[in-house]
């Protein structure tokens, strides 16, 4: 009974210390985790270096730490560094001025671009809005007394664009905006009108004829909302402004305040990634004999999960990065094509965007074709990138993960698909390599545990017990073959790096008398 509680007691205390470990290197997770993934793609390389130096692992351990480093980190400030000065470069060509004229080429090839006599309508429309507003007003004494002012401001709006329109304009559509010049001055004196009109209905007369010969003078209801969409004016601009400013300036500000701890974190981990780079590749075989003696799991086992999570983390990791590359260099040629500048900008979007699920580079090249159609006004290049984009950036992602995880990877495409979108909702952007992982290693335990279960219904708990069971030890000189167990029982895939000292967790002391 003591035995039972003593090792209850020490199961307790074990998860508390593990909660305590947990809790100590949770904030380290995402560069270790890198780190190792890093170690495992690129084991090949730390094994040719290794080769050359095979007596100096502490050295090879820092020369591949420095190889990883730079093809991973050259490339990417170098691009980085072009697509920022394209991107300089495109923000000083596409200025405020520039931006307006594109906008007014692009409403005249749409039928548009407001008429010369449409600014003088909206100040009318204004006007009249302030009246119809003005007439809801309970207070009588007030309102006449502001309707004096307003409806004749509205009437001199009104007479104003009479005037420009007449000179174009077809006679049903005067005599129109005459009537609303007569109901405006109706309404600039409330105190003479006739017994049987009120201000209210008056107001909305000329609410609805307003309206009517509006939608008519643009040409139909949609054609007027999008003119007005379309041709906004300086104040529509300034409130725009306005409220994309105050919308942002607390974003902005708060940016602003975490650039400089952004900027640790970014230092911090990068260097606790290269750091962790070192030592897994200097004493990986060691840190991996050294979990392996302590975790209660067949040794069998335990280098079947480490060769699926080497197989499958390569495989992953090459295969998206891979995909992002090729996607957004195929993008490029169809960039190039197209005649469309900042290539180098838009190939590095590109490839970014293609590690998004669901998105992918589609976000990049479809705003692209846009601008090539609507603002450059070069239709056929538009289409023409638009089916490359469709036909073969939208597909060759397939053909090359396909190529890549041929034989490497065992996930249904319907569980890799929820492994990813499920591993990024709970962890952010590094799930999208946890979450495969991680399904993929629950496959591993799943067959495990149903070949023990096998084991158990064909044999029995005896015969299981027995397979696990430690082989007593034999007395035997230190230096005697069998005192210790063949390598060859925790030797790990080529994939992992195996420990030359490598044995059992069983002791291999004779038990004294």
């Amino acid at each position: 009974m003591s035995r039972i509680i003593s090792f209850t007691i020490l199961i307790a205390i074990t998860l508390l210390i593990g909660l305590l470990f947990y809790k100590v290197l949770v904030g380290f997770f995402i560069p270790l985790f890198l780190a190792v993934v890093l170690v495992v793609v690129f084991q090949p390389l730390h094994r040719w270096v290794l080769s050359k130096i095979p007596d100096r692992s502490s050295l090879a351990a820092g020369i591949t730490t420095f190889l990883i480093l730079a093809l991973l980190l050259m490339p990417i400030g170098l691009v980085g560094v072009m697509a920022g000065v394209q991107g300089l470069q495109f923000t000083e060509q596409n200025n405020v001025s520039s931006i307006g004229l594109q906008i007014s080429k692009l409403n005249r090839s749409l039928g548009l671009d407001m008429p010369h006599w449409g600014n003088l309508l909206r100040a009318a429309g204004t006007d009249v809005d302030q009246v119809i507003h003005e007439a809801g007003n309970t207070n009588v004494v007030q309102r006449d007394a502001n309707l004096t002012e307003l409806a004749g401001k509205a009437k001199r709006s009104l007479v104003e664009f009479r005037g420009d329109y007449d000179q174009d304009g077809l006679p049903d559509q005067v005599k129109k905006i005459d009537e609303l010049i007569y109901l405006a001055d109706q309404l600039s004196m409330p105190d003479k009108l006739q017994e049987d009109l009120t201000v209210t209905e008056l107001a909305l007369t000329l609410k609805s004829q307003f309206g009517a010969l509006k939608t008519e003078l643009h040409g139909g209801t949609l054609r007027s909302v999008l003119r007005e969409v379309a041709n906004p004016t300086r104040e529509d601009v300034e409130t725009m402004r306005d409220k994309a400013m105050e919308y942002l300036r607390p974003r902005l500000l708060s940016m602003t305040q975490a650039t400089g701890r952004i900027a640790f974190q970014l230092i911090f981990g990068l260097l606790i990634l290269t750091l962790a780079v070192y030592f897994f590749l200097m004493d990986g075989p060691g840190m991996i004999h050294s979990i392996m003696l302590l975790l209660p799991m067949d040794d069998a086992y335990e280098r079947e999960l480490l060769n699926d999570f080497a197989k499958t983390s390569r495989a992953i990791v090459v295969a998206m990065l891979a995909a992002a590359v090729v996607q957004g260099l195929t993008a490029g040629v169809g960039y190039a094509i197209a005649g469309v500048d900042y290539l180098v900008l838009l190939i590095m979007l590109t490839s970014l965007a293609a590690l998004i699920p669901f998105v992918g580079p589609m976000v990049v090249w479809v705003p692209v074709c846009i601008f090539l159609a609507l603002i450059e006004q070069r239709w056929m290049a538009a289409g023409l990138l638009a089916a490359w984009g469709l036909l073969v950036v939208g597909t060759i992602d397939n053909l090359v993960k396909a190529l890549v995880l041929h034989g490497n990877s065992q996930l249904h495409p319907m569980l890799a698909l929820l492994s990813i979108l499920g591993g990024i909702q709970a962890l952010g952007a590094i799930g999208i390599v946890i979450g495969p992982m991680a399904v993929s290693l629950l496959q591993t335990l799943l067959g495990i545990v149903r070949r023990e279960l096998n084991d158990f219904d064909t044999q029995g708990l005896g015969a299981i017990l027995s397979k696990h069971k430690p082989t007593p030890a034999v007395d035997a000189p230190a230096s005697s073959p069998t005192s210790t167990v063949s390598n060859e029982a925790v030797n790990a895939p080529s994939d992992i790096p195996t420990p030359s000292h490598a044995g059992t967790k069983t002791s291999t002391e004779t038990p004294s008398a």
